[in-house]
C-alpha cells in the first residue's frame, strides 16, 4: 500500500486483541464505499486504544489517505447524512444507520493556533501519526485485521506509557486540552506511570495556564473523567508538582485527597467483604470535586460547565462537608445509599484525628459500622403515615408534629419500632 511506503514490515502485524468491533455491517458498509475506487481507510485513535484495554469502543475514528472532498464525494454514492464540522481542519463526519463516524484525511500540521492549524494533506501513515497526541494514538487498524504501528509505540500500548509524541510543547499548543487528558491516562495505568518523566512535567508546568482559555465544558468533561479514577491521589499529587492544581483549586488541600483515597480504599474492602447493600460508587466525582472546592461555590462558574444534577449535588456536598453525623442511620434514612457513604466520606476526611498508634484499625472499625448503618438507613421505610393519625383523629400541624417525633423515635431505635408500638406511643407525646 502507497501510504504504508515508510513503514517497516515488522510494524505490520495481525492484532493480538478482539477487534470483532470492526466487521460490524454498518462499518463495513462505509469501509466499502470509502475504499471504492482505491483510497486506504484505517481504524485510528481511542477505538484501537480502548479496544486493547478491553474497554467498550464508543466512537470510531477513521484516517484516510484522500482529502476531504473527494470523501464527500464517495459519501455522496449511500444513503447517509454529512457533516461539514471540522472539515476546515481535515475532518469529515457522516452519520449512517445512526452511527456517528468522523473520517480524517491523512495530514500534517503545518501551524497551529491552538485547537486550530493550518493543515497540509499527505498520502503517508507516517506523517499522519507524528501528528497525534500520545503514542498510543498512534496505532492503526486496516480493514483486514492488521494492525500497523508507523511509529513503533505498540509497547506505549500494551503497558499504558503516557507520552507525547514528539515535542510536548508542540502537541499542547496543538490542542491545550492535552494536559488535563495527560493526566486522565496517567490516572488510567497509576503503576506504569507512578514515576513520569519529570521533563514532561516541567513543560506542563510551564504550560498550565494555557487551560484557561478552553471551553468550560470541554475542562469539565475531562476532569470529571480524572475525579472518576481510583488512583485519585496520584494524579492530584502530580498535578500539585505541576501547579496545575493551584491553579484549578486554588483552596485545595492535598492532605486532604489523600485522607480521602485512603477512607475509599478502606471502606471498599469493607465492601467487598460484607457484601450487604446496594452498589456504591466509592470514585464519585462530584464529591471528590466538593472536597477539592473546600466550599468555593463560585469558582465552577468560571472553570467548569456542570449540569443542573451536578450542580445541585456539589452544593449539596458542600453544604454538608464540615458537619459532624452523630447518626449514621439517619444519614442513610433521609439522603440514600449513595450520598450516605459520600457524607460519611466527606465528614470523616474533615475531622482532625486524635494522635493515636491505632488509628488505622480504629478508622476501620468506625467505617465498618457506619457503613453498616447506613446501609440500614437506606433500606428503612417509616411504617406510619399521615393517614394513620387521620384515622386516629389527629388533623393540622399538631399531626405533622406527632407524626414527626414518632419518625425521630423510630430512628432512634434503629428501626425496630414497629408500627403498633408506634401508635401506643401517641398517648404519651403532648
Amino acid at each position: 500500500m502507497k501510504s504504508l511506503r515508510s513503514v517497516p514490515r515488522e510494524n505490520i502485524f495481525p492484532a493480538p486483541f478482539d477487534v470483532s468491533w470492526f466487521y460490524q455491517p454498518t462499518i463495513r458498509k462505509l469501509l466499502s464505499i470509502l475504499q471504492s475506487e482505491g483510497a486506504e481507510v484505517f481504524a485510528v485513535g481511542g477505538c484501537v486504544r480502548d479496544s486493547f484495554w478491553k474497554k467498550k469502543v464508543e466512537e470510531i475514528d477513521l484516517a484516510i489517505n484522500i482529502d476531504p472532498i473527494q470523501v464527500k464525494e464517495l459519501l455522496n454514492k449511500i444513503d447517509c447524512r454529512v457533516l461539514n464540522i471540522g472539515i476546515e481542519y481535515g475532518t469529515v463526519t457522516v452519520i449512517l444507520e445512526g452511527y456517528k463516524f468522523e473520517i480524517t484525511s491523512f495530514r500534517k500540521d503545518i501551524k497551529t493556533f491552538g485547537r486550530k492549524a493550518k493543515v497540509q494533506y499527505c498520502d503517508d501513515l507516517k506523517e499522519d501519526a507524528k501528528r497525534r497526541d500520545f503514542s498510543f494514538n498512534t496505532i492503526y487498524l486496516k480493514p483486514n485485521g492488521l494492525i500497523v504501528d508507523p511509529l513503533g509505540n505498540f509497547s506505549d500500548l500494551r503497558s499504558g506509557t503516557v507520552k507525547f509524541v514528539g515535542d510536548p510543547n508542540e502537541r499542547i499548543n496543538e490542542d491545550h486540552l492535552r494536559i488535563l487528558r495527560y493526566f486522565r491516562f496517567v490516572s488510567r495505568f497509576p503503576n506504569t506511570n507512578k514515576a513520569p518523566d519529570q521533563e514532561t512535567l516541567s513543560i506542563i508546568k510551564r504550560k498550565r495556564h494555557l487551560i484557561l482559555e478552553l471551553s468550560r465544558e470541554r475542562i469539565w468533561n475531562e476532569l470529571k473523567l480524572i475525579l472518576c479514577s481510583h488512583s485519585i491521589d496520584l494524579v492530584i499529587s502530580l498535578m500539585n508538582q505541576t501547579g496545575l492544581l493551584a491553579l484549578i483549586f486554588p483552596q485545595a488541600r492535598l492532605d486532604l485527597v489523600q485522607k480521602m483515597s485512603k477512607l475509599e480504599k478502606m471502606l471498599e474492602k469493607i465492601i467487598n467483604k460484607v457484601n450487604e447493600g446496594g452498589s456504591v460508587d466509592l470514585c464519585d466525582p462530584i464529591r471528590r470535586l466538593a472536597l477539592l472546592s473546600n466550599g468555593s461555590d463560585d469558582f465552577h462558574q468560571t472553570m467548569f460547565s456542570l449540569d443542573k444534577k451536578e450542580l445541585k449535588r456539589l452544593r449539596f456536598y458542600q453544604l454538608q462537608v464540615s458537619k459532624i453525623f452523630e447518626s449514621c442511620h439517619l444519614m442513610g434514612f433521609r439522603h440514600g445509599l449513595q450520598n450516605g457513604i459520600d457524607l460519611l466520606l466527606l465528614s470523616m476526611t474533615v475531622i482532625e484525628e486524635p494522635a493515636s498508634s491505632k488509628i488505622e484499625e480504629e478508622t476501620q472499625i468506625i467505617l465498618k459500622r457506619c457503613h453498616k448503618k447506613i446501609v440500614e438507613g437506606s433500606f428503612a421505610r417509616f411504617p406510619l403515615s399521615g393517614q394513620d393519625l387521620l384515622n386516629k383523629g389527629y388533623s393540622g400541624r399538631n399531626l405533622g408534629l406527632i407524626l414527626k417525633e414518632l419518625e425521630t423515635a423510630w430512628i432512634a431505635s434503629g428501626f425496630s419500632l414497629s408500627r403498633c408500638q408506634l401508635l401506643k406511643k401517641i398517648r404519651f407525646i403532648k
